[in-house]
């Protein structure tokens, strides 16, 4: 029996059918869905603050600063002008993300603070039933440090948010700046490392200096 023959176009249309089937809304792995990650644009959108205890008159004010940065020439500043007395929230935000069930991602921040501040970094469903999907309790330090946690999807979401959480008790300014979220596990910003450049030079002077003390040292029975 011989094969049925379809028209042209036909055969066409279903290509283009079969084709549109093979597409996905999952990232690239590696690709980083935030959007001003880096601040060099020199604004702050799609960043957002939350103040919890404003109305008792805690004052945070958020503004591009270009004399501290880790990446490009710019930074995220948070600047606690005015603390609290309840220990209230005081938030770091960018959302909506749309994720996927089974998706295993990475959210990654580099913070540094004038003075040591407790901190959580947080990925979660942003209302309710404020679904967890990632959570960190950290220390943000006086040096650049870069801080991370592993985000596990266990549901399709479109209303995902990433975030840091602070206290309003500390007063001072604290620096965000290489901010990402990424699927797969944690790996170095490949502009930056584990580390900023100037703390792996002063760390690798600090070996040299030791290790050129230890050379100098008198060996026993040897005059």
């Amino acid at each position: 029996m011989r094969g049925r023959l379809f028209p042209l176009g036909a055969c066409l249309v279903v290509s283009v059918v079969l084709w549109g089937t093979s597409t996905t809304t999952h990232a690239k792995k590696g690709e980083n869905l935030v959007q001003n990650p880096d601040f060099e644009d020199g604004d702050i959108q799609p960043w957002t603050k939350w103040v919890e205890d404003a109305g008792a008159g805690v004052v945070v004010n958020m503004m591009i600063d270009k004399k501290k940065h880790l990446k490009g020439k710019k930074s995220l500043l948070m600047e606690v002008k005015k603390g609290g007395k309840n220990n209230k929230r005081i938030e770091l935000h960018q959302r909506h993300f749309d994720l996927k069930k089974g998706q295993v991602l990475t959210y990654a921040i580099w913070a540094k603070a004038e003075a040591e501040r407790p901190a959580k970094l947080i990925v979660n469903h942003r209302q309710p039933p404020w679904t967890m999907y990632g959570n960190k309790a950290i220390t943000i330090q006086k040096d650049w440090q870069e801080f991370w946690t592993p985000v596990k999807m266990t549901a399709d979401d479109n209303k995902v948010g990433i975030y840091v959480e602070m206290r309003d008790s500390i007063k001072g300014d604290v620096w965000f700046d290489g901010i990402r979220l990424y699927e797969g596990d944690y790996e170095p910003d490949p502009e930056i490392g584990q580390e900023p450049k100037a703390v792996n030079r002063r760390s690798k002077l600090s070996i040299a200096w030791g290790q050129l003390k230890v050379a100098l040292l008198p060996v026993a029975g040897i005059d």
